[in-house]
């Protein structure tokens, strides 16, 4: 028998018309400019908030920054990260982050200016300290405002980017095997030098593509759904933006629109079913033999019930971008 939310669903429906509030956690750093961070702990080095923004301020240290109450061991981290001054620099997001004033057993993405360009040219996947070859892709062009995501999952972890900033992290990092036994569990940011960053965002689900899909006309995208929740039923959205809408003090991450009321309500495209025992779920959504969705651009979540949280809802997934292929 198909898993039913319909309470959920309800109460999800009504929040659309709700005010907006705050991301799974997400943080746009709008403090007073300062030294102080509220709700952060410098592990190592020295930060400041300026003008919304976050900055290490420890010059040449690999600073590190890390957000009190959440803990994770899979998750997804986003970030938009800016080029600022000159030189080589850094900003980046970290999780397995053990406390403390540590740079090693913990794992961390950054984007990064190599050369003489005024710009970030290129990003990097590390699990400090080990050396296991390097782990890097190109920005081709460079960029001075990019969006960066880091994926922790399970065994392995890698970077994505989105470096012309249009929702779609067009460059993938190779995926990096954690080869440590990491006890640490807090998520963050690193830094060097005077690079910015602000809009940080947790997910405490993670909703990737299975290896080599691709989402085709007449064909199933395929996608792989990880969660801290075993055996709980889950649903998916897909809309046509990732605006983002609020459910009480979080966000589900794609926009209220149309189609994601019509998959969500009407259980279009069967985006409902049920994590096994280690939390995991296959979803699967049937593309439509259509010719005129040829370059239509895609935005799809998930999230799992839980009728002891607000609006029924439990853990959420990141966003995840297709664009429909021939």
């Amino acid at each position: 028998m198909q898993p039913k939310f319909s309470c959920a669903a309800s109460f999800l429906i009504c929040s659309l018309l709700g005010s907006a509030t705050a991301q799974v956690f997400r943080d746009d750093f709008s403090y007073p400019n300062g030294p102080t961070v509220p709700g952060w702990t410098q592990d190592r080095g020295t930060w400041q908030v300026n003008n919304g923004r976050l900055s290490a301020t420890s010059g040449s240290t690999w600073a590190y920054i890390t957000k009190d109450g959440l803990s994770a061991t899979r998750s997804v981290l986003d970030g938009r990260f800016f080029f600022v001054g000159t030189g080589v620099q850094f900003a980046g997001l970290t999780s397995r982050h053990p406390g403390g004033n540590a740079d090693a057993n913990l794992l961390m993405v950054k984007i990064q200016n190599n050369g003489a360009a005024a710009d970030f040219d290129r990003v990097f996947v590390y699990e400090r300290n080990v050396a296991l070859g390097t782990f890097f892709v190109d920005i081709p062009g460079g960029t001075t405002d990019a969006y960066c995501r880091m994926i922790t999952l399970d065994g392995e972890f890698w970077m994505e980017t989105d470096a012309d900033r249009d929702g779609v992290y067009e460059l993938v990092t190779p995926r990096r095997p954690i080869t440590q036994a990491l006890t640490g569990t807090l998520v963050g940011m690193n830094g060097f030098q005077t690079s910015e960053m602000d809009d940080f965002e947790f997910f405490d689900a993670v909703l990737t593509p299975q290896p080599g899909a691709t989402a085709r006309i007449g064909q199933n995208y395929d996608l792989q759904l990880s969660t801290p929740a075993l055996n709980t039923v889950w649903f998916g959205l897909i809309a046509l933006g990732n605006g983002g809408f609020p459910i009480g003090a979080r966000r589900i991450p794609v926009d209220p629109d149309f189609l994601a009321e019509g998959t969500f309500a009407n259980g279009a495209f069967g985006l409902v079913g049920a994590t096994d025992g280690a939390g995991n779920a296959a979803v699967s959504i049937p593309v439509p033999p259509l010719p005129a969705i040829i370059g239509l651009r895609c935005f799809v979540s998930a999230v799992t019930g839980d009728q002891a949280q607000p609006f029924g809802v439990g853990h959420i997934s990141n966003e995840q971008a297709f664009v429909i292929q021939p």
